[in-house]
């Protein structure tokens, strides 16, 4: 019967660590590796929460420095750091329990506010696995795809932030041992783009306070007008990390930012394979509406400062 363990993940810069406390087993039998790639749904008995240190391999470029929860905005540049309290989940790829079918997936912890944090949580491994490690906290129902919402975003930093910053790591576990496990992972990536908007009266040049926000896109057949409300995210085990992509589904209305009339507002939106036209309406809370567009080109993981786009008032 194995006991409760906890992972520390420790995150810089360049890289992230996960280790934690240990977990004995009345198990003693010998660990077996699986062939890489291999979805194991029979019991293992190698399969145990284990201590496991995750290394990062590759330096973040700076306009992918985006891997962290909370962010903070100067002069035109986005910085990320961790806060106590934020919430990951990992997820192993490899294998499902054999006794019920359900994936090994859990939560994790940031133990520091600094951009170099401790984490904390439960982590079943076996040599050779592959796991998923997701920002924010979300429930796994398989381990071949997890869903991300973009409603209910309200233009701040600090929500955006803890609910729509989708960030994700795939580590590889190379060694184990009865209760410690080593793994490496490339460098985390950030499925979205964040962008700071604010819109000025094209006629008079005053800025316009911001109380809702729509967002939809110019597209000229039956999305025209839409933008997705939520995306799929598919990790299968095969899936590379860097063909790991937020896919746009439930395309039935504008996005629809609701905010407290300030001027700037920051949004989450799915990159774009090529440039695209954005349709803009805002609503000042004074009765007043503008609209607009503008074209733009989103790029996964990075920042897009789009302030002082004209609108015409309605």
């Amino acid at each position: 019967m194995n006991s409760k363990k906890t992972i520390l993940m420790l995150w810089m810069l360049g890289g992230m660590m996960l280790s934690g406390l240990t977990a004995c087993s009345d198990n003693d039998d010998e660990v077996t590796v699986k062939p890489e790639n291999e979805v194991t749904t029979t019991p293992d008995d190698g399969v145990k929460v284990r201590r496991i240190t995750i290394t990062e391999t590759e330096d973040a470029p700076a306009r992918q420095m985006l891997t962290r929860a909370s962010l903070a905005e100067g002069d035109g540049i986005l910085t990320a750091s961790w806060t106590a309290g934020d919430g990951l989940t990992y997820c192993n790829l490899s294998r499902t329990n054999p006794m019920n079918y359900d994936v090994y997936s859990g939560g994790l912890t940031a133990a520091s506010t600094a951009a170099t944090s401790q984490f904390t949580g439960d982590v079943y491994c076996l040599a050779g696995d592959y796991l998923a490690v997701v920002y924010p906290a979300t429930t796994f129902e398989t381990n071949d795809s997890y869903t991300i919402s973009l409603t209910g975003q309200n233009g701040t930093l600090s929500k955006l932030a803890t609910n729509y910053h989708y960030v994700f790591g795939k580590a590889t576990v190379t060694e184990v041992t009865e209760t410690t496990a080593n793994a490496t992972i490339g460098k985390m990536k950030s499925l979205l783009t964040v962008c700071k908007f604010s819109f000025k009266d094209k006629n008079t040049g005053d800025a316009i306070p911001i109380k809702s926000l729509s967002i939809s896109y110019s597209t000229g057949d039956s999305n025209n007008g839409k933008y997705p409300q939520s995306a799929t995210v598919a990790i299968g085990v095969n899936t590379a990390q860097n063909d790991v992509h937020a896919t746009g589904a439930d395309i039935t209305a504008p996005l629809t930012i609701t905010a407290s009339g300030q001027t700037e507002v920051y949004v989450a939106l799915l990159p774009t394979a090529a440039q695209s036209t954005f349709n803009f309406t805002v609503g000042d809370g004074n009765g007043n509406t503008y609209s607009g567009t503008a074209n733009a080109t989103l790029v996964e993981g990075e920042y897009v400062d789009a302030t002082g786009l004209k609108l015409t008032k309605q």
